[in-house]
């Protein structure tokens, strides 16, 4: 015990602190950035960014050890300093392992699943253990160690310590380098991404105006049975046909080659919630103005209860909806959020069919067993139906259901094989005599970006780019325009009707002239509050600030920030909040 009643203790943790924020900087440069040639300028903002925060660690802790702090005062410094390491620590760990920083709305919305993310990521055998256990007795002995400084020569050690770090963080820049959110600490980001939480005047709320104006023509009407398997964490870069990157599923390119497929598909979102938004309600899912408006704790916030979802929409031509996936209906209130937007029938996790089968992300099942699901499902259907079917084997930490192995190219291969039996099976079923398949990725695997695909697609385009393939009629078309996940709404809508509508927004991939919207939209994960819109000849970032919205980095766009106020503000008001949040 007379160690850690000593200064060495003290220098010990300095030291330690040192070496992770170190090692941070480097390892940071090395998987985010190693395609620039910026290693020098990004490992020092990593630190000067960084400094103020050991600051504060290394502040609080010096002080709770002088002679005249009372013990419990000294006592809650500690505590205060152990928090701030603890959340710094948890943010590094995210950044290496999500490509994100910790949020503070992530955390509210993810903390009850922690401790199984963890364990379904790492097998804690021995070293493991007794490494948390090491850290366990140093945090408490950190804590409750009542070792008081005494010489003058530690307190000048300590004071040029913390002078130092002071003076660095002076150095640290705020924006000069693109991608400049990856070194900033994780409480300047939370600082940085609430002003998408900053509201509307209300001169401003009463001046907007829908800029959306329709081209609609009359179609031939079609009720097809209609299957949209959301794919989990499918991105371009794993297919060979899509990207030529990696050629981790040989089936689904097969599939693609054969019918309608897309090279330039987005997904609108990074969430599996935003993909569901889009498709299901054909709404883009850009959050009202409000302190967890970016997913954290009010998932699906704002878009309950569309009138125009599609299951309500195709009600009116007898179609029943179901919402099948393996997963726990209750995480992010998806059971919920499915019926209130018209499904008629809902399935999760909670299934006898899946009892005793074992369990991976989200209390699901693996994707083999949901397939025979949704094949039986189909058996039972009398009448017209539209499947919307979300997998979810392929979410992060990839494990391969058939070996348990912790590889990402083994569970998408694993995916990639499940998909073709279930294709097979729907043509033995006749399926496509009268039905349409969509199959799509619902996001980017949160995950860092590979070297490969940001040198193919640019860093903004690399992060939203998932595969799309429609099996319909026996339909082989190449289609290279620009697409979102939005326009699947707007096209089954279409399809259905017997009027074909298209806009700047929304685009249509069956009609006889296939239609692509101008504007792409994707709302980032990486940097919150940034929306990022692609076009044929322009792409650019809008930050969400309330009536300060602007495009950042690029020339400004009125018509694209006046459609994103416009729906920002539209979400107020169909919340019935705009009293509560309104300036």
């Amino acid at each position: 015990m007379k160690f850690f009643k000593s200064k060495i203790f003290i220098f010990l943790i300095i030291e330690i602190s040192i070496i992770i924020a170190f090692a941070k900087a480097i390892i940071i440069n090395t998987i985010f950035i190693e395609h620039e040639n910026t290693f020098f300028y990004g490992f020092t903002q990593s630190l000067f960014h960084d400094s103020i925060i050991f600051f504060f660690i290394f502040f609080f802790s010096y002080i709770s050890y002088i002679k005249q702090i009372h013990y419990l005062l000294g006592l809650l410094l500690r505590v205060i300093s152990l928090f701030i390491f603890i959340f710094y620590i948890s943010d590094v760990y995210i950044l290496l392992n999500l490509a994100n920083h910790l949020t503070f709305n992530d955390l509210i919305k993810y903390i009850s699943y922690v401790p199984k993310y963890l364990s379904q990521n790492y097998s804690f055998n021995l070293i493991y253990l007794s490494l948390l256990v090491l850290i366990l007795l140093l945090s408490i002995q950190f804590v409750l160690v009542k070792y008081e400084i005494k010489k003058i020569k530690t307190h000048i050690y300590i004071l040029i310590l913390l002078t130092i770090l002071l003076i660095s963080n002076f150095f640290a820049q705020n924006g000069r380098y693109i991608h400049s959110w990856i070194y900033k600490n994780f409480i300047l980001y939370n600082y940085e991404i609430y002003d998408q939480s900053k509201s509307y005047s209300k001169k401003f709320i009463k001046n907007i105006k829908n800029s959306e104006k329709k081209q609609c023509k009359k179609s031939e009407n079609n009720t097809p049975n209609i299957i949209i398997l959301m794919v989990e964490s499918l991105a371009s870069y794993q297919s060979d046909f899509f990207s030529g990157i990696k050629n981790w599923t040989p089936n689904l390119d097969n599939i693609a080659k054969d019918n309608i497929s897309f090279t330039n598909f987005y997904a609108n979102g990074f969430v599996t919630e935003d993909a569901q938004i889009a498709m299901i309600t054909g709404e883009l899912p850009i959050y009202a103005p409000k302190a967890y408006s970016n997913g954290g704790g009010v998932s699906f916030d704002g878009f309950y209860n569309i009138k125009h979802s599609l299951p309500n929409i195709l009600k009116k031509y007898n179609y029943k909806s179901e919402f099948i996936t393996s997963s726990d209906l209750k995480f992010s209130n998806t059971g919920k959020w499915a019926k209130s937007n018209g499904f008629d029938y809902i399935e999760g996790s909670e299934h006898k069919d899946y009892i005793n089968k074992p369990r991976y992300h989200f209390e699901a099942a693996a994707d083999e067993y949901l397939y025979k699901r949704v094949l039986n499902r189909i058996e039972k259907q009398d009448s017209n139906y539209f499947l919307f079917v979300k997998t979810v084997s392929s979410h992060a930490p990839f494990v391969n259901p058939e070996n348990a192995s912790n590889s990402e190219e083994e569970t998408i291969k694993y995916v990639d094989k499940q998909i073709e039996l279930f294709y097979k099976k729907l043509k033995e079923k006749k399926f496509f005599e009268k039905g349409i398949l969509i199959i799509v990725g619902d996001h980017h695997p949160v995950i860092p970006l590979k070297n490969e695909e940001i040198k193919k697609f640019g860093l903004y385009r690399a992060s939203s780019l998932v595969p799309a393939i429609v099996v319909y009629k026996n339909k082989k078309i190449l289609i290279k325009e620009n697409f979102q996940q939005t326009d699947i709404y707007n096209t089954i809508k279409n399809h259905v009707f017997n009027k074909s509508c298209t806009s700047r927004w929304y685009g249509d991939f069956l009609s006889s002239e296939i239609k692509a919207p101008k504007y792409i939209f994707h709302r980032r994960g990486d940097q919150r509050g940034i929306i990022s819109v692609f076009s044929k000849t322009n792409d650019f970032n809008v930050k969400l600030n309330g009536n300060k919205t602007r495009v950042i980095n690029n020339k400004s766009n009125n018509e694209v920030i006046n459609r994103i106020n416009y729906i920002r503000i539209q979400r107020l008001k169909k919340e019935h909040k705009a009293s509560n949040i309104i300036n």
